[in-house]
């Protein structure tokens, strides 16, 4: 590659939802971020997503449709149709690949690792972004390509820490977006998927034995748990479920609420939202799992509590201990788009 041009680089994203999605997506809304940040700071970008995607890179629209859009039937004809799909995207965007030359190939996709062995034909190194936990299954086939990976948080290298592991590159939040509020109303918020991983069960009784209100903004993951565990609890005065929302109605909630709830059970390997809501100046309290330690500062951006509502209801009491200026100023800091996009230049650089 010549000195003076550019790497080109491809970016594989997620094949659930166009990008940046239309509510929720957190993964969605990195690889935009990415995209736009790279094509800004001078590289030939492709993205390779679901059509209707809107990006300053050159998009190749891979599936007419997000796999999300296509109703789950659980028949033995349909059962597997999500997956079949995604196969089918990564065997268009392999074609792509293989037709187009690229210096570097960003990966984003569940199952895009399947692509190593013919990138490695060709001559292009490929990364993964690893947004999900590794099962032993994926180590045992990744260890073997000696695949280059992007872990988002460094919790999540712990499973298997003899991966080829190039850089820890935490999620990025827009900070001008995601906008500073020093007084917040009086109600706590849980900016979430709805599922026993999430844990909102833990969220509604911590808030209840602090005796504040809980506002609840997100999809339903699992119905059956909603059904069963959070429904029966929504009064629409203490607790209100508002659904999923858009990203003006997020920021709005996140701005104006005393703190975020984050009880997740789950080894989550980052928690996009926690970043989010930093950066609107509130703070997080969230239970000791997955990468919650390294996003929070105990006692300065908000509390790390044992995984019991009790634990979390005495940190929500803790509340008015926290600089929301601090919290906002933690965002800056270590989570913003250029600190994110400098980590991914890095990669680029070590990798080509």
């Amino acid at each position: 590659m010549s000195r003076t041009r550019r790497p080109r680089i491809a970016i594989i994203a997620p094949f659930f939802l166009p990008i940046p999605p239309r509510r929720q997506g957190g993964t969605e809304w990195i690889v935009a971020h990415q995209a736009d940040g790279l094509v800004d700071r001078g590289y030939p970008v492709t993205l390779l997503a679901v059509a209707g995607s809107t990006t300053r890179a050159r998009l190749i629209p891979v599936i007419t449709r997000g796999v999300s859009d296509y109703p789950l039937r659980l028949d033995s004809m349909e059962a597997s149709r999500k997956l079949r799909l995604e196969m089918t995207a990564l065997g268009l965007a392999a074609e792509h690949l293989r037709q187009n030359r690229f210096d570097l190939v960003f990966n984003h996709a569940r199952g895009g690792e399947l692509l190593y062995p013919l990138l490695r034909q060709m001559g292009v190194p490929m990364v993964t972004v690893l947004h999900l936990p590794v099962f032993s299954e994926n180590a045992k086939f990744l260890a073997g390509q000696r695949a280059p990976l992007v872990s988002i948080s460094n919790h999540e290298r712990r499973a298997f820490p003899r991966l080829n592991y190039v850089a820890t590159v935490y999620n990025g939040v827009n900070t001008k977006t995601f906008s500073f509020n020093a007084k917040p109303r009086d109600y706590l918020l849980m900016m979430t998927t709805i599922g026993e991983h999430k844990n909102t069960l833990d969220g509604i009784v911590a808030a209840k034995r602090a005796r504040r209100k809980l506002i609840i903004a997100g999809k339903i993951r699992d119905h059956a748990y909603f059904a069963a565990k959070i429904k029966p609890r929504l009064d629409g005065r203490t607790v209100r479920y508002l659904g999923e929302v858009g990203l003006k109605e997020k920021i709005r909630l996140y701005r104006n609420a005393s703190a975020l709830l984050f009880p997740v059970v789950w080894e989550e390997p980052f928690g996009l939202v926690m970043i989010e809501s930093l950066s609107c100046g509130t703070p997080v309290v969230g239970y000791r799992s997955g990468a919650v330690p390294e996003v929070i500062r105990h006692g300065i951006t908000g509390f790390i509590t044992p995984k019991t509502p009790a634990a979390l209801a005495q940190a929500i009491r803790r509340l008015p201990e926290i600089d929301r200026a601090a919290c906002r100023h933690d965002a800056v800091r270590r989570f913003s788009l250029d600190r994110m996009l400098d980590g991914y230049e890095k990669v680029i650089h070590h990798l080509i």
